[in-house]
């Protein structure tokens, strides 16, 4: 199932729109924007900025909701094409038995200076936080993250289709 392919930029192929959100909304000190690019002839969505860990900060995010919700039973994981900067970014799952909002389940992955296709299985997420279950097979996932964050860096990623394998 394709979520989005930017073939109406900013709003997923369920009608939900894309925010940017950064750790300022919790006192932080990154910066950054997203955006519609185009790099080597692929439409994507661009987040650069830089993500600083002072003031207990440490993160950019580009995230949507998902409506219907999606119960990771229906797939094996989530599929991403992307090209990046040669840093570690990550995909951020939330459920409904993510309450806090440091709870989520993630999948860290490499970028590289070209576009590629990362596949991330559901039994490779690891949860956030102790008190949430152990794996997010079997939950429905409400919401989707990009997220360049947790150490000192200069964000630039680019996210070009999205979806569910």
């Amino acid at each position: 199932m394709v979520l989005d392919q930017l073939k109406n930029p900013k709003v997923t192929n369920q009608s939900q729109k894309w925010n940017f959100i950064t750790d300022q909304v919790m006192g932080g000190l990154s910066t950054g924007k997203f955006k519609i690019d185009e790099i080597e002839g692929r439409k994507c969505y661009r987040m650069t900025g830089s993500v600083t860990t002072k003031n207990n900060g440490g993160f950019i995010q580009i995230r949507t909701k998902l409506n219907p919700e999606i119960n990771t039973s229906h797939y094996k994981g989530i599929y991403f094409i992307v090209y990046g900067n040669k840093k570690n970014y990550s995909l951020h799952l939330r459920t409904e038995l993510t309450f806090a909002p440091w709870q989520y389940y993630f999948f860290t992955f490499h970028s590289t200076n070209s576009w590629i296709e990362i596949r991330a299985p559901f039994y490779k997420f690891i949860k956030s936080n102790f008190y949430q279950p152990k794996s997010i097979l079997g939950q429905n996932i409400k919401s989707i993250g990009l997220v360049a964050g947790f150490d000192n860096f200069e964000s630039d990623i680019c996210m070009g289709e999205i979806g569910f394998y």
